[in-house]
């Protein structure tokens, strides 16, 4: 009985979140943790990580990866990384300060969104700021 009390609110929670909103926490080494959701195409990531160190790490993850910088818009608080993979998928990157040591990174490729390519890049830039 005491199972059965559990399973229906897991499923009512499922069923009203969907797959759009899942949601993981990732420990992290050396510096902290870094947890993220991937709701309706973007993979939205919070660092504990000053504004311009997640900057530098998410434009050395895209050259990392070979995908290349059309623009980039930035100023104290937030910024816009544009860019495309070499199949012209186009890769965009907010990256926004929300305290001095908080920055929220959102990634989305494709016009829809790409978990799966979003999360990819969200690894490359974990290892530039020392978080899994």
């Amino acid at each position: 009985m005491k199972s059965a009390k559990l399973i229906l609110p897991m499923a009512l929670l499922v069923m009203t979140c969907g797959c759009a909103a899942v949601i993981a926490a990732v420990a992290g080494a050396g510096i902290g943790v870094a947890t993220y959701a991937y709701v309706t195409g973007d993979l939205k990531i919070e660092y504990p990580c000053p504004y311009d160190a997640v900057w530098a790490a998410a434009l050395q993850a895209l050259q990392d990866l070979d995908i290349t910088v059309e623009e980039t818009i930035k100023d104290g608080i937030s910024g816009t990384i544009k860019a495309k993979r070499a199949n012209d998928t186009p890769v965009h990157i907010k990256v926004k300060r929300e305290a001095e040591e908080t920055t929220i990174v959102k990634i989305r490729v494709g016009v829809f969104g790409n978990k799966k390519e979003s999360i990819i890049i969200m690894e490359a830039i974990d290892k530039h700021l020392d978080v899994e």
